[in-house]
């Protein structure tokens, strides 16, 4: 009867106390990383990807590129919740239609969205490398032939 009133008061105590290590949602790990000023030199011009800090839920990111002097590309970017509750990058690119990916996987240092039935690129990749340069990768097929680009960036001078 000890034994078992003692296994019952262990249980109790256990189940009021908050787990120890809890692990922070997705949106909170990504920002962490992510939120700030990326920058991208090539040859006669650059790319500025700029993330704000998550704040309710919500990423919000834009990017531009410059070659010649010209804006060649630009993108808005957000990183929520649809109404699933499920982890998604939206996308907007240089004023098309958007396109949402999905949570793939998180780690230590790449998070990868997914939507497979997306024209190109049907992956979505960050990897960190250090907390001053990030990989930016797209992944797909066209045609049935594999294709992929990374996308190096170091953090802007100013700016963060």
């Amino acid at each position: 009867m000890r034994v078992v009133s003692l296994s019952l008061l262990c249980l109790g105590v256990l189940s009021a106390c908050p787990a120890a290590a809890t692990t922070p949602p997705a949106e909170i790990v990504i920002g962490a990383r992510l939120a700030g000023c990326w920058e991208r030199v090539v040859p006669n011009g650059r790319t500025i990807e700029q993330w704000m800090p998550e704040e309710a839920g919500m990423l919000l990111g834009m990017s531009r590129s410059v070659r010649d002097g010209k804006v060649r590309e630009y993108e808005f970017l957000r990183i929520d919740r649809d109404a699933d509750g499920k982890l998604r990058y939206v996308a907007q690119p240089s004023g098309q239609a958007e396109a949402t990916f999905m949570l793939k996987s998180l780690s230590d240092d790449t998070v990868v969205f997914e939507n497979p039935r997306h024209d190109f690129p049907q992956r979505i990749l960050y990897r960190f490398v250090d907390k001053d340069t990030l990989v930016g990768r797209i992944e797909g097929s066209v045609d049935g032939k594999a294709r992929s680009a990374d996308f190096p960036y170091k953090r802007c001078a100013r700016g963060n």
